[in-house]
């Protein structure tokens, strides 16, 4: 299992230029760690879906990597976004699945104990799909596994989809969203969109 604050830590020290779409509690903890112009808090935007809207800044911005911090729980509200993924992801897209095993936002309920999400992705096609026909799934266990492949994910080919099995220890900041036209606003700003 991986901390997850330190997870954000290490992914926050090597982020350059990527675009970072997060959601749900990634959302009350990776603002902890980064004050980036492309970091984009899709909560309250739709339950489930800030991959998609990943996948559509990835396609409108291929020269840059767009990442996506998921909740294993927000993609069993999607699952047919593996689908779309597995179709249509280009080489810039990145889905770092944060894999706690529970709808931790909503209460920690726990999820079926025996999906396997890396399965799931491959079972849609991920693994050699994507507009590229080079998508990559892959399932990293330890902190310092995934820092030593951090420097691959962000400059490789994809698209890449990553479970990492997650803890928190932390207390997570209380839940304070508001200013929704605002963040789309900053972020259209960033990417130089009038």
């Amino acid at each position: 299992m991986i901390e997850r604050m330190d997870l954000f830590r290490a992914l926050a020290a090597r982020r350059t230029d990527e675009i970072v779409v997060m959601t749900m509690t990634a959302t009350l903890q990776w603002p902890l760690v980064s004050r980036h112009e492309l970091d984009f808090d899709f909560l309250a935007f739709g339950m489930g879906h800030a991959g998609d809207f990943g996948l559509g800044l990835a396609l409108a911005r291929p020269e840059r990597k767009t990442i996506v911090l998921k909740g294993d729980g927000g993609l069993l509200m999607s699952l047919g976004s593996l689908v779309t993924w597995a179709a249509c992801a280009p080489g810039n897209f990145l889905v770092l699945l944060l894999e706690n095993r529970s709808y931790e936002l909503t209460g920690s309920q726990p999820l079926p104990p025996r999906v396997d999400f890396a399965g799931l992705a491959r079972a849609a096609g991920l693994a050699g799909g994507g507009a590229t026909g080079a998508g990559k799934v892959e399932r990293i266990d330890t902190l310092a596994a995934f820092t030593d492949a951090l420097p691959r994910l962000l400059t490789e080919t994809g698209p890449h989809f990553v479970v990492l099995p997650v803890t928190n220890r932390e207390p997570l900041p209380p839940v304070s969203h508001s200013d929704h036209a605002g963040r789309i606003t900053k972020l259209r700003h960033a990417l130089g969109v009038t």
